[in-house]
Protein backbone atom coordinates (compact mmCIF):
# COMPACT_ATOMS: atom_id res chain seq x y z
CA UNK A 1 0.00 0.00 0.00
CA UNK A 2 1.67 3.56 -1.06
CA UNK A 3 1.19 6.32 1.29
CA UNK A 4 -0.51 9.68 0.06
CA UNK A 5 0.82 12.35 1.01
CA UNK A 6 -0.74 15.22 2.83
CA UNK A 7 -1.85 16.82 -0.19
CA UNK A 8 -3.79 13.71 -1.20
CA UNK A 9 -5.03 12.92 1.96
CA UNK A 10 -6.10 16.55 2.74
CA UNK A 11 -8.31 16.15 -1.09
CA UNK A 12 -9.96 13.09 0.00
CA UNK A 13 -11.61 14.79 3.48
CA UNK A 14 -14.74 16.43 3.56
CA UNK A 15 -13.64 20.36 3.57
CA UNK A 16 -11.25 18.59 0.48
CA UNK A 17 -13.82 17.12 -1.59
CA UNK A 18 -15.53 20.43 -1.87
CA UNK A 19 -12.94 21.93 -4.40
CA UNK A 20 -13.06 20.88 -7.94
CA UNK A 21 -9.98 20.77 -9.76
CA UNK A 22 -10.88 23.88 -11.67
CA UNK A 23 -10.23 25.77 -8.28
CA UNK A 24 -7.23 23.67 -7.64
CA UNK A 25 -5.69 26.39 -10.45
CA UNK A 26 -7.04 29.72 -9.27
CA UNK A 27 -5.01 32.35 -8.27
CA UNK A 28 -5.69 34.52 -5.56
CA UNK A 29 -4.99 35.78 -2.14
CA UNK A 30 -6.06 32.98 0.26
CA UNK A 31 -6.07 32.85 4.26
CA UNK A 32 -5.58 29.61 5.72
CA UNK A 33 -6.69 28.13 8.83
CA UNK A 34 -6.37 25.40 10.72
CA UNK A 35 -8.45 22.50 12.27
CA UNK A 36 -10.58 23.53 15.24
CA UNK A 37 -8.77 21.59 18.17
CA UNK A 38 -11.85 21.04 20.00
CA UNK A 39 -13.23 17.30 19.21
CA UNK A 40 -15.74 17.68 21.44
CA UNK A 41 -19.20 18.86 21.84
CA UNK A 42 -18.86 21.04 24.48
CA UNK A 43 -16.29 24.65 24.79
CA UNK A 44 -15.47 27.11 22.33
CA UNK A 45 -14.79 26.51 18.54
CA UNK A 46 -12.93 28.06 16.51
CA UNK A 47 -10.23 27.86 13.46
CA UNK A 48 -6.92 29.15 14.26
CA UNK A 49 -5.56 31.70 11.95
CA UNK A 50 -2.40 30.05 10.07
CA UNK A 51 -1.60 33.25 7.45
CA UNK A 52 -2.88 34.56 4.58
CA UNK A 53 -0.97 33.80 1.34
CA UNK A 54 -1.35 34.74 -2.38
CA UNK A 55 -0.55 31.47 -5.34
CA UNK A 56 -2.38 28.79 -7.19
CA UNK A 57 -5.07 27.17 -4.60
CA UNK A 58 -3.09 24.00 -5.25
CA UNK A 59 0.36 25.68 -4.09
CA UNK A 60 -1.57 26.59 -0.90
CA UNK A 61 -2.86 23.45 0.15
CA UNK A 62 0.67 21.93 -0.42
CA UNK A 63 2.40 24.19 1.59
CA UNK A 64 -0.76 24.56 4.61
CA UNK A 65 -1.02 20.89 4.94
CA UNK A 66 2.95 20.91 6.38
CA UNK A 67 2.43 23.36 8.52
CA UNK A 68 1.47 22.79 12.56
CA UNK A 69 -2.04 23.32 13.78
CA UNK A 70 -3.79 22.25 10.27
CA UNK A 71 -4.55 18.63 10.83
CA UNK A 72 -5.93 18.05 14.27
CA UNK A 73 -8.15 15.55 15.14
CA UNK A 74 -10.38 15.81 12.03
CA UNK A 75 -9.62 16.36 8.22
CA UNK A 76 -7.33 19.51 8.55
CA UNK A 77 -8.31 23.52 8.23
CA UNK A 78 -9.93 25.59 5.21
CA UNK A 79 -8.91 28.23 2.80
CA UNK A 80 -10.85 31.27 2.33
CA UNK A 81 -10.64 33.37 -0.52
CA UNK A 82 -9.45 36.94 0.50
CA UNK A 83 -11.10 39.78 -1.47
CA UNK A 84 -8.80 42.54 -1.20
CA UNK A 85 -10.59 46.35 -1.97
CA UNK A 86 -8.59 49.52 -1.98
CA UNK A 87 -9.61 52.57 0.00
CA UNK A 88 -10.39 54.50 -3.50
CA UNK A 89 -13.06 52.04 -4.32
CA UNK A 90 -14.53 51.96 -0.49
CA UNK A 91 -14.39 56.23 -0.85
CA UNK A 92 -15.99 55.76 -3.84
CA UNK A 93 -18.76 53.55 -2.52
CA UNK A 94 -19.36 56.08 0.19
CA UNK A 95 -19.62 59.03 -1.80
CA UNK A 96 -22.26 56.99 -4.64
CA UNK A 97 -23.83 55.92 -0.85
CA UNK A 98 -24.47 59.53 -0.04
CA UNK A 99 -25.42 61.09 -3.19
CA UNK A 100 -28.25 57.98 -3.32
CA UNK A 101 -29.61 59.00 0.14
CA UNK A 102 -29.73 62.82 -1.06
CA UNK A 103 -31.68 61.52 -4.13
CA UNK A 104 -33.38 59.32 -2.37
CA UNK A 105 -34.55 62.52 0.13
CA UNK A 106 -35.21 65.28 -2.76
CA UNK A 107 -37.76 62.66 -4.47
CA UNK A 108 -39.41 62.31 -0.77
CA UNK A 109 -39.68 66.56 -1.11
CA UNK A 110 -41.33 65.77 -4.63
CA UNK A 111 -43.40 63.11 -3.93
CA UNK A 112 -44.70 65.22 -0.51
CA UNK A 113 -45.17 68.26 -2.85
CA UNK A 114 -47.16 66.05 -5.57
CA UNK A 115 -49.61 64.87 -2.88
Amino acid sequence: MVKKNNFERYIETYIGKRISKADLNKVAVWEILGADPNCDFGGLHHRPYLGTVQGKLRDVIEYAVELPGFWQWGGGGDFKEVKIQTVSDMAQKANLLKEKADLEARLAEINKSLN
